[in-house]
């Protein structure tokens, strides 16, 4: 449903500020590791050797002397680095494909501006879940350290015929054997992820899934043929991932709330886990009632001047909007938050998800909205931060390397203000971003952000152009 509104934009790649693995030492600091069963270990030390974390430890004996920088973290909580496992990243060649008319010159935008929102709100791994050639050059760039942004995981789009989306940004499989050759070439290509979308027939989704099985790649993806009777179908072994709350919504018209614990019966069974994106729905839903007030948003500033100017003046969602329109999402809502609670009570795995770039819902930004969201939906700040870390770690085969914080993982930490088990807006207050072992203060932070935010400032744009 959301895709045909989807209005990416462009960038062009090119070499940021090396950040490379740096040592530090952090003293004094709550430390809220996300490891099972932890509880929070207070007036800790924190040891960053070469990016890596090589120590972690009581220690209130006060600091003393080393030859790295000592980070005093009293009064802070430290958590594992963020993760939003559903985001679309801006590329030049996306921009074009939606965008023909688009006078943009090449270069004029760059790959840290598009990450540097994600960086700045503690978010240090994403799910890129409409992936192109462009998406894999900028994860390389990040890993090879040229480019200060999260970890990329590139998702190759298949879509039946016609798609929703423009070919080039996704794959076109009519075919159950279309399908298999679309996962073979992604696989090929280096991509991380196979996402399916909304065309798909029953038999190539079904194609799909076994064929990403061979390969040992995972799937995410919508629930194809919407309103077709077929969702029990569509829940078999290595279907990984559904990428919205919404999609169960989209079974039925309207979303049945009856229904909704024998979707959750289903995932379990199958395994497959959950990613929320309850923001979108929210989102969609503020600026078909009242646009004006959802473009009031500061943070929509830090969009590129093009994204700003559709989402203020050609916002699709206004366009549609009409009184039925408005109640329809508004039932996606309702039935988006019931359905979220549910899996979580029969433990069914789910993952914080935003589908950002989407109109409204905004890089970094909105992940913070997200868990703001499911919290407001009834779930603990507990399940909702294990969810915000560990366990997209664990979905994605990174555990051994990040989403936790013990000894011998990356150093991809968020320092913050204040106790997000307590209060989940806390993970607004972010004090410093730890990249790697990286340390960049508050002050930096702002200081990138605000150069980014006057660099996009939108020109004055009449309703009309």
């Amino acid at each position: 449903m959301m895709g045909r509104f989807l209005c990416l934009l462009c960038i062009a790649m090119s070499t940021g500020p090396a950040v490379g693995a740096e040592s530090l030492v952090i003293e004094h600091v709550n430390v809220i590791a996300m490891t099972p069963h932890a509880d929070v270990q207070q007036d800790m030390t924190v040891e960053i050797r070469d990016g890596r974390i090589v120590a972690l430890r009581a220690d209130r004996a006060g600091p003393r002397a080393t030859k790295y920088p000592i980070i005093d973290g009293r009064g802070k909580w430290l958590v594992p680095g963020f993760a939003d496992m559903h985001v679309h990243l801006e590329n030049e060649r996306m921009g074009r494909l939606y965008m023909p008319d688009s006078k943009l010159p090449r270069s004029a935008l760059v790959t840290e501006d598009a990450l540097l929102p994600y960086v700045a709100n503690g978010v240090l791994q994403v799910a890129a879940l409409g992936a192109m050639s462009e998406t894999l050059a900028q994860r390389n760039e990040v890993e090879s350290g040229r480019v200060l942004g999260p970890h990329i995981a590139a998702a190759a789009m298949i879509d039946g015929d016609p798609p929703i989306l423009p070919v080039g940004i996704t794959r076109v499989a009519s075919t159950p054997e279309q399908g298999r050759q679309a996962v073979r070439d992604a696989v090929v290509e280096d991509y991380d992820l196979i996402k399916i979308y909304s065309r798909v027939s029953l038999a190539t989704f079904l194609a799909i899934v076994d064929e990403a099985a061979k390969h040992k790649i995972k799937v995410i993806g919508h629930l194809p043929e919407r309103n077709g009777g077929l969702t029990e179908k569509l829940f078999v072994p290595g279907f990984g991932m559904v990428a919205h709350a919404e999609e169960f919504a989209m079974q039925t018209s309207p979303p049945d709330l009856a229904r909704i614990p024998a979707y959750a019966e289903l995932a379990r069974k199958s395994g497959t886990w959950l990613a929320t994106t309850l923001t979108l729905d929210s989102r969609i839903v503020q600026q078909m009632r009242d646009l004006a007030s959802a473009n009031g948003r500061a943070e929509i500033g830090y969009l590129p001047p093009e994204l700003q100017a559709m989402t203020i003046y050609a916002n699709p969602y206004a366009k549609t909007a009409t009184p039925d329109t408005i109640r329809f999402v508004e039932q996606v809502v309702e039935f988006n938050r019931t359905l979220v609670k549910e899996f979580a009570a029969r433990g069914v795995p789910w993952v914080v998800g935003t589908d950002a770039l989407n109109p409204g819902v905004i890089p970094g930004f909105s992940f913070h909205d997200e868990l703001e969201e499911l919290v407001a939906a009834g779930l603990s700040p507990s399940s909702v931060l294990e969810a915000a870390t560990r366990l997209p770690a664990e979905w994605l085969g990174t555990a051994a390397d990040r989403g936790s914080i013990a000894v011998g993982k990356r150093a991809d930490l968020v320092l913050l203000e204040g106790n997000p088990l307590e209060t989940i807006s806390n993970t607004r207050r972010i004090g410093a971003v730890i990249v790697n072992g990286h340390y960049l203060p508050r002050s930096e932070l702002d200081d990138r952000m605000k150069k980014l935010r006057k660099k996009r400032m939108l020109s004055p744009v009449s309703p009309g152009g």
